[in-house]
């Protein structure tokens, strides 16, 4: 694996040009060995919406299995929802399939050790396992678990509403809106889609945190609409912007 990919706080790269489909299953073989060295063998695994999210699940989870891991697979999922996965579960960590605000051609991998993400030295000797090859071996499992109704269950019944909301959601054909659109219908929300039926290719918006600038929900739009609140949207719903109605 080229050494540029593995950065600060995050995994990342062009597929098939930085990152093979043989790369994903060695650092998912790698990820196992640094979880089974401190005896942590639970762990879940998610992805975004990615072209490429489905078969690197698949080498994900085959690399973390042979290394002994007991796999969650959670499906497409936002990457907060991960996040939830990990305490909801009580598990030892997990791997969210996803290049997060990057365009489409990109695809990467944020890892949780415990509840909280790796960053730096941890990454990096993810990197050194690999090119030691030192791998440990086991026989793990792999079961599914959806985990989108205990978290829209979990959102709901910590929020109490005053009054119904107008909210225009932008979820610019990502994770987002599946999971956007039915917390806020059930919180009695009167909501407003754009662009919330998943495409790996993010056709109407293009995948950085300018977006969050440039969505169609604006402040004007808002306004036009008669709307309480605007909602647009990074891929993975990690960001999120929020403009309300001045006057309401």
């Amino acid at each position: 694996m080229h050494p540029s990919i593995f950065r600060e706080y995050d995994i990342r790269g062009v597929v098939d040009r930085d990152i093979t489909d043989q790369d994903v299953a060695v650092l998912g073989r790698a990820f196992g060995t640094c979880m089974v060295n401190q005896d942590k063998r639970r762990v879940v695994l998610g992805r975004d919406c990615r072209l490429s999210s489905d078969r690197f699940r698949e080498k994900l989870a085959q690399g973390m299995i042979e290394a002994g891991l007991d796999v969650t697979d959670l499906g497409i999922c936002p990457t907060p929802l991960l996040y939830f996965a990990i305490r909801h579960l009580e598990s030892d960590g997990g791997i969210m399939i996803t290049a997060s605000h990057n365009p489409p051609e990109y695809n990467g991998f944020k890892i949780c050790n415990g509840f909280d993400t790796i960053s730096g030295e941890e990454i990096q000797e993810l990197r050194r396992i690999i090119e030691a090859g030192n791998f440990v071996s086991g026989a793990g499992r792999l079961r599914h678990y959806d985990i989108q109704s205990p978290y829209i269950e979990h959102v709901v019944g910590n929020i109490d509403l005053k009054r119904r909301l107008k909210v225009g959601v932008d979820a610019g054909n990502a994770t987002g809106g599946p999971v956007a659109l039915p917390i806020l219908e059930k919180l009695g929300c009167e909501v407003y889609p754009i662009y919330c039926e998943m495409n790996g290719t993010f056709p109407n918006h293009e995948r950085t945190r300018r977006f969050l600038r440039t969505s169609e929900i604006s402040l004007t739009l808002c306004e036009r609409k008669s709307w309480m609140w605007g909602l647009p949207m990074t891929a993975t719903a990690t960001g999120w912007a929020s403009w309300i109605t001045a006057g309401r």
